[in-house]
């Protein structure tokens, strides 16, 4: 899913090559409403094609990497081909990882909460009693392809991580965080984009994570760019289909 871009429509003429200087004033402070990934961030047919990590062989079909005796996972929780997770971690409810994650040690994912409008707060007691749960919801917790999550980062209910965001160690992310972002803190908060508007936008036009291996490797020039946040580059001279 990319978001339905067109550069048509913006005008690739308007973009430069790379500068030596790494140097650009043709960019603005922030993207599009339209960018920031409002909506489901997987399609159904990309989630048809993600695996189960409860599932030791669907993990081993996916290329999915991790030490998957330190995994606490409770409900639903399905992941990308090719994503890294680090040391122990915890997932529950329904969780949506993208292909090509980085997350560090002791990341948890919770898609639920204690409910406090109850006289009691402990889900097993209510569980026990026959009670109704005292648990509720915002959503699922969804995280975008190629997303960077540093350790002891905790990703509350109904959150969405937009593609290629970086979450700082430590940070507890309470609400929805824009595609190519970098927050941290407890809330955590936007500290910058890591790129410019332009450059955001085509790189959820090429969707690369979606590639195959071998156009991946084809494209050593694309991967090796150095961009700022400043940089009005134009992906697709450099990018080989």
């Amino acid at each position: 899913m990319r978001f339905g871009f067109s550069l048509a429509k913006s005008g690739r003429s308007n973009l430069r090559k790379a500068d030596p200087s790494g140097r650009s004033t043709n960019s603005k402070p922030a993207v599009s409403k339209a960018e920031q990934g409002i909506g489901n961030l997987f399609s159904k047919d990309e989630l048809s094609e993600f695996y189960s990590l409860a599932d030791a062989s669907a993990v081993a079909a996916g290329n999915i990497r991790g030490a998957q005796a330190k995994w606490d996972l409770q409900g639903s929780v399905l992941s990308g081909k090719y994503t890294a997770i680090k040391g122990d971690f915890t997932a529950r409810g329904v969780v949506r990882i993208g292909k090509y994650c980085a997350f560090g040690r002791y990341v948890a994912l919770i898609s639920g909460n204690h409910r406090t409008d109850m006289p009691n707060q402990q889900v097993w007691f209510n569980k026990r009693f026959g009670f109704t749960p005292a648990v509720e919801t915002k959503g699922p917790v969804e995280v975008g392809h190629n997303v960077w999550i540093g350790d002891k980062v905790s990703v509350l209910s109904g959150v969405q991580i937009g593609h290629g965001s970086v979450i700082g160690a430590g940070a507890t992310v309470v609400k929805s965080v824009p595609p190519f972002s970098i927050i941290g803190g407890s809330p955590a908060r936007e500290i910058r984009r890591r790129f410019s508007p332009s450059v955001i936008e085509q790189m959820l036009e090429l969707g690369w994570w979606d590639w195959d291996d071998d156009r991946i490797a084809r494209n050593k020039t694309f991967f090796e760019l150095n961009l700022t946040p400043t940089d009005d580059f134009d992906l697709f001279s450099v990018v080989v289909d």
